[in-house]
């Protein structure tokens, strides 16, 4: 039960558009508002988004980050422009050395909370990485993990054997001569002194959740998604890195040099800094069949 979430009795004119918008039910008996202290109620807060008096109230939220919204200001944002914004969005791999402040930071963590959640859960959590100590001793870590899986690649029988513990996406990748050449790619360039997975960004957010259901790695790319376009707005670049994410995964050095139980599932790594590169226009993309039925 929250006491953080309220009915204001006084501005409350019992209108009913609150309850017809609760997708959950929670009416209070003989009154035609909601009960935000039901057990059922999820704290989606669609309830206050259509109360005309603003009865329902919730405390200690992000609105100095978050400012009140204008609805004339969500009508004018001019389809080509936000598609032009879209299309400018790059993965950098090349920063500055300029390290991102707290309060960018808080406006990019506050930008993910308004993805869709299943079930409204939003139980992703973010460690930041700034430190270059604990980005070395990752690295290290990285490199030992990619020479241990580039001895498995490039032995035909351990290949096998591994393919027999693995589930159907490794196996897949362990057949495809490609993945396996781009692997020693990596590991070569890991062995060399190259930083071919977090290149050399001064911020690495990993974005991780102890929870299983209902949906915390897709809620989690979503959050990374919202960052992605919240730093570009700021002048910002962000690369999110697949190879590490599985590698921090599947090593418990790794969660353990991040401070992480075991239980926590690395759902998505993300790089952020200034980019070094200015992209003058957008790359091209194949145009995609929309299938209808």
């Amino acid at each position: 039960m929250s006491k953080n979430f309220i009915i204001d009795e006084k501005l409350c004119t019992c209108c009913g558009l609150c309850v017809k918008e609760c997708v959950r039910h929670v009416k209070i008996p003989h009154q035609n508002h909601v009960n935000p202290q039901n057990p059922a109620c999820s704290k989606c807060y669609h309830c206050l988004t259509v109360c005309p008096n603003e009865a329902i109230k919730v405390k200690d939220t992000d609105t100095d980050i978050a400012p009140d919204f204008d609805n004339q200001l969500l009508t004018s944002i001019d389809e080509d422009n936000l598609m032009q914004f879209f299309s400018f969005r790059r993965s950098h791999r090349k920063y500055e050395k300029k390290m991102v402040d707290e309060r960018t930071l808080e406006k990019l963590v506050s930008a993910a909370s308004y993805i869709p959640s299943g079930g409204n859960s939003h139980s992703y959590e973010f460690t930041v990485i700034k430190s270059e100590q604990v980005k070395k001793a990752l690295k290290k870590e990285l490199a030992a993990f990619y020479a241990r899986k580039n001895t498995i690649i490039n032995n035909a029988l351990l290949r096998n054997i591994a393919a027999l513990f693995t589930n159907a996406s490794t196996r897949g990748f362990l057949k495809d001569p490609a993945y396996r050449n781009r692997m020693k790619d990596l590991f070569n360039r890991i062995s060399t002194g190259e930083d071919p997975l977090f290149y050399g960004a001064p911020v690495i957010i990993i974005i991780h959740s102890k929870e299983e259901v209902p949906t915390p790695k897709e809620d989690s790319i979503l959050a990374g998604y919202n960052m992605t376009l919240m730093a570009q707005a700021l002048g910002l670049g962000t690369c999110f890195v697949t190879l590490a994410q599985k590698a921090i995964n599947s090593s418990s050095q790794c969660k353990k040099i991040l401070n992480l139980s075991k239980e926590d599932n690395i759902n998505a790594v993300l790089l952020l800094g200034y980019p070094l590169v200015n992209y003058l226009r957008p790359a091209p993309r194949f145009r995609k069949e929309i299938k209808c039925l």
